[in-house]
C-alpha cells in the first residue's frame, strides 16, 4: 500500500484513533512527551488515522532491554496491505537505536488474526506464553 505516513502521535490524532479504539488512553500523548522509551505512532493516510502501535522500552528480570509490544492496532477496511508491517517496522528501527535484545508481546489472548500476524513478522511463542521476535544488534 501506498500513500500513508507514520509517526508520532500527536493530540489531533485522538478523535482518529478514538474511531478504532474507543477506551485508547489518550494520557499515552503527555507521557510520550515527557518519556522517549514510551511511543505510540500512528499510520495516517490522507487526513485519516488508519493505525497505531503503542510501546514501551522495559529492562527484563535479567537488566537486557526488551521492547514492549503493548498495542497494534489498524483499521477493518486496511487489514492485509501493510500497514501493521510498516508500524512494526518503526518500533524495530527504535529497537536498533536502544540496543533492544527481543520484542514480545506483552498479551496473553491472542485472537487468531493477531496470532498470524505476529508469526508473519517473525515472532515465536515464548515459554511465557507471549509473542518473542529476539532481535540481535549486529
Amino acid at each position: 500500500m501506498v500513500g500513508f505516513d507514520i509517526r508520532n502521535i500527536v493530540k489531533e490524532d485522538l478523535e482518529g484513533v478514538f474511531r478504532l479504539n474507543n477506551s485508547f488512553d489518550s494520557s499515552v500523548i503527555n507521557y510520550q512527551n515527557e518519556y522517549k522509551e514510551h511511543r505510540t505512532l500512528v499510520a495516517q493516510l490522507n487526513d485519516d488515522i488508519i493505525g497505531y502501535i503503542k510501546y514501551e522500552i522495559l529492562n527484563d528480570e535479567t537488566c537486557k532491554k526488551i521492547l514492549s509490544i503493548n498495542e497494534v492496532l489498524v483499521d477493518e477496511k486496511y487489514r492485509g496491505l501493510g500497514v501493521g508491517h510498516q508500524l512494526m517496522v518503526e518500533a524495530e528501527k527504535m529497537a536498533k537505536d536502544y540496543n533492544i535484545t527481543s520484542l514480545v508481546v506483552l498479551n496473553n489472548n491472542y485472537l487468531e488474526e493477531e496470532v498470524m500476524f505476529y508469526k508473519r513478522q517473525g515472532f515465536n511463542l515464548n515459554i511465557d506464553r507471549r509473542y518473542e521476535k529476539k532481535y540481535y544488534i549486529q
